[in-house]
């Protein structure tokens, strides 16, 4: 999408998954941007309808947010929200606001809010999007696994990635279900003859990891534990499958991105919002749940990134905020 790019902010205070949502959406809208570095107050954090007032920061510390300002902003999650609404109050309403995620109050505060629509808010600013956005693509896989081919090569021909979130709010992972999943990869290995990628993640917590240990020593078997480059988009790049376990929105929707056969792995209990989220990713095809076998199957990869980003290059254009 080539346009003529105006300068553009994201607000972020580091949080990887929230900044690299608000990137993916920036670079597939073709916009020159500048990441402006952040802590949202505690206050906003809380009650970010309080952003309407004068005098209330944008940010407790952090890059300075005053003029020039941008012609877009684009924040991420519901702790930048307020972040969001003081820079359109102190830009006197100039700066274009792009909100991605519930922010769960009322989207008159935004310009734009592109939601998941496995949440409540509605309106006519309003896009929803089948989980939540990434910055995957076929070129960026193409990229990602050349660069880690080197690690992989000699495992078998058949490889598969394995993507392991871990405890949530509503679910610790204890020993028995730790146990149960480790057990679970080896036999699939043992079956199927394929090599496995498995990349971990912040939440996979002590316990799991223990029971990955014995996977670490097996020839067809890959564990990246947290040393050196992260190769997860990598290993979604080499892989000819996808195992990701059902606890993350966000991992979910990137596997379901790539095209390629995503089994889903539960891992305790979900939330009414993940599993309202899961039963849309099944019933579309885009998934199917791991049963300790593999299938192959076609699907449209789930690119809701280039969809939203073409809905908002359009109306920009039209608000002539965009050329």
């Amino acid at each position: 999408m080539s346009i003529s790019a105006p300068q553009c902010w994201i607000l972020s205070d580091g949080t990887a998954g929230m900044e690299a949502q608000a990137r993916g959406l920036a670079k597939a809208m073709g916009l020159e941007t500048i990441v402006k570095t952040i802590t949202p107050g505690k206050l906003l954090r809380m009650l970010p309808c309080l952003a309407r007032l004068p005098g209330i920061p944008a940010a407790s510390a952090g890059n300075t947010l005053g003029p020039p300002y941008p012609a877009i902003a684009i924040t991420c999650g519901r702790r930048h929200a307020g972040a969001s609404i003081a820079l359109k109050r102190l830009s006197g309403g100039r700066v274009h606001t792009i909100h991605i995620q519930d922010p769960r109050i009322s989207p008159d505060l935004f310009d734009t809010l592109v939601v998941p629509e496995h949440d409540p808010t509605r309106g006519p600013n309003v896009i929803t999007t089948t989980g939540s956005l990434n910055r995957i693509n076929d070129a960026l896989l193409s990229q990602e696994a050349d660069a880690f081919a080197a690690q992989v090569q000699h495992l078998p021909t058949s490889r598969i990635a394995v993507n392991l979130g871990g405890h949530t709010q509503q679910y610790a992972v204890d020993g028995p279900m730790a146990a149960r999943i480790s057990a679970s990869l080896s036999a699939l290995a043992d079956s199927h003859g394929c090599g496995l990628m498995i990349t971990t993640s912040r939440r996979t917590g002590a316990r799991l990891m223990a029971a990955l240990a014995p996977l670490a020593t097996r020839a067809d078997t890959v564990l990246w534990q947290g040393d050196g480059p992260n190769p997860y988009l990598g290993f979604l790049g080499l892989a000819d499958a996808i195992i990701v376990t059902a606890d993350s929105i966000n991992m979910v929707s990137e596997a379901c991105s790539t095209g390629k056969p995503v089994h889903l792995l539960p891992l305790g209990a979900e939330s009414r919002r993940r599993a309202a989220f899961l039963q849309v990713i099944l019933a579309s095809g885009r998934a199917r749940a791991f049963n300790g076998s593999l299938e192959i199957w076609d699907y449209t990869p789930l690119r809701e990134t280039e969809r939203v980003a073409g809905l908002l290059v359009t109306q920009l254009r039209n608000s002539g905020i965009l050329a």
